[in-house]
């Protein structure tokens, strides 16, 4: 069962006087004790509530986002099932302070009687509702998501459970019994409450254009060389995310076309932690309506998260060509690497308030475990001179291999195109956001 116990990233809000871990608010005390001590070994349904201010929202008059109606059938399938059901809620680094901590649904547990049955089956979703209004009320202590190091946690139960649940027998009594249906197993499932706004880790989403799938597939390359993907999520265990694109009131919103760009990326995050050749099928993105809800002025107010643009704003970027800045294999910048980024840094000057972004690409000549070292090396190389010449708020991100440049040509080719897809593929863009 997973642990108890507050995280060090979270302040947990208290929905009413008396709540306790589980139970509807009006039902009577220990309504739901049973769902802590029944058998474990069921399949398990894990929900991660994203609890950042990008969604959640700030106390007072910014509109959160409330996923209550949209993962409700999502619940009343894992009771139907006899699930076990862990809700939790993440934000900074990806910690998770679990609100329904591995509890069990298993309505049938020592229960011959259907009338008790039945009741206990209501009162398991009721319970499961008040878990997921608490974790959505869960205030964190640091800004910003890592949404793949919490996925990368709640895939860690999910591996438990799927090994317990191989050798458990039917916790019901006496096979299906009156109101039982076999051992009433269903499959595991993982449900992302999420507006997708990654802004730490690989999938930082703040330098993103949001442009094509080109940039999709080099984050993904990315994610898979800092090995920040997750440990492959059991076969026949869906994963499903809800919500993706809709920020809070006071925040900036994407596009429709963005939308579109952020339910392609993380379906492709998802399908590369897939057992083959399951692939994508298990990995879905819903449409569900996520309605706004003020959150409770007397509430904390969460830290401010760092902002994903979309695009707003008009920015310039400065390609630099690799053989302008380094050798092959190398961050060192060259000389004349050195008096183009001096002439770049006094123009920037110019521009106070301007948000600047170094992105570092490498060509395909290295070894995949060194790509995304080398092209953090060389986009800190390039922000260190930057600063040097009084060019403020400089950020630095390692992007891998290129991904909007000529794949190298085909043999018979001349020498000359090969050496300057190269240096492009190994170049330094200087993105500038006015």
């Amino acid at each position: 069962m997973v642990a108890r116990g507050l995280a060090p990233a979270f302040v947990v809000v208290l929905l009413s006087a008396g709540i306790t871990s589980c139970g509807d608010g009006a039902s009577a005390p220990g309504t739901c004790d049973w769902m802590e001590k029944a058998a474990e070994g069921r399949a398990h349904t894990v929900v991660l509530v994203d609890a950042s201010a990008s969604l959640r929202g700030s106390t007072g008059a910014d509109r959160g986002r409330d996923h209550t109606e949209a993962v409700i059938p999502y619940l009343e399938k894992a009771v139907r099932h006899r699930n076990t059901v862990s809700v939790g809620a993440f934000a900074g680094a990806g910690d998770i302070e679990w609100s329904a901590p591995g509890l069990s649904t298993d309505w049938t547990w020592k229960n011959d009687n259907p009338n008790n049955r039945e009741q206990r089956e209501k009162d398991a979703t009721a319970c499961l509702k008040k878990n997921l209004a608490q974790a959505q009320e869960t205030v964190p202590t640091s800004g910003g998501t890592d949404i793949l190091a919490a996925v990368r946690s709640a895939v860690a139960v999910l591996g438990e459970s799927a090994g317990r649940e191989d050798g458990r027998e039917d916790s019901g009594n006496g096979g299906s019994g009156n109101g039982g249906s076999g051992n009433g197993s269903g499959s595991g499932e993982l449900i992302v409450l999420t507006d997708g706004l990654s802004t730490t880790g690989c999938a930082d989403l703040r330098p993103a254009r949001f442009a094509d799938d080109l940039e999709i597939d080099a984050i993904a390359e990315v994610c898979r060389d800092a090995a920040e993907l997750p440990q492959e999520i059991p076969a026949g265990v869906p994963v499903t995310f809800v919500g993706l694109g809709r920020t809070a009131g006071a925040q900036p919103a994407p596009t429709p076309a963005q939308t579109g760009w952020l339910n392609r990326l993380w379906l492709r995050l998802c399908a590369q932690t897939r057992p083959k050749p399951a692939g994508a099928e298990d990995c879905r993105a819903v449409d569900t309506p996520v309605p706004g809800s003020l959150r409770r002025a007397s509430a904390p107010k969460p830290p401010a998260d760092p902002l994903v643009r979309f695009g707003v704003g008009r920015s310039q970027t400065y390609p630099l060509p690799g053989a302008a800045l380094f050798d092959p294999r190398s961050a060192v910048i060259r000389e004349r690497g050195l008096r183009e980024l001096t002439r770049i840094a006094v123009e920037l000057r110019s521009s106070p308030g301007a948000e600047v972004q170094v992105l570092g690409y490498v060509d395909p000549r290295g070894g995949a475990g060194n790509n995304l070292s080398l092209s953090q090396q060389r986009a800190d190389a390039v922000a260190e001179v930057l600063t040097a010449h009084g060019v403020r708020d400089v950020t630095a991100y390692g992007r891998g291999l290129a991904g909007a440049c000529p794949k190298p040509v085909a043999a018979g080719s001349g020498d000359r195109d090969a050496d300057e897809a190269l240096q492009c593929d190994r170049r330094v863009d200087i993105v500038v956001t006015k």
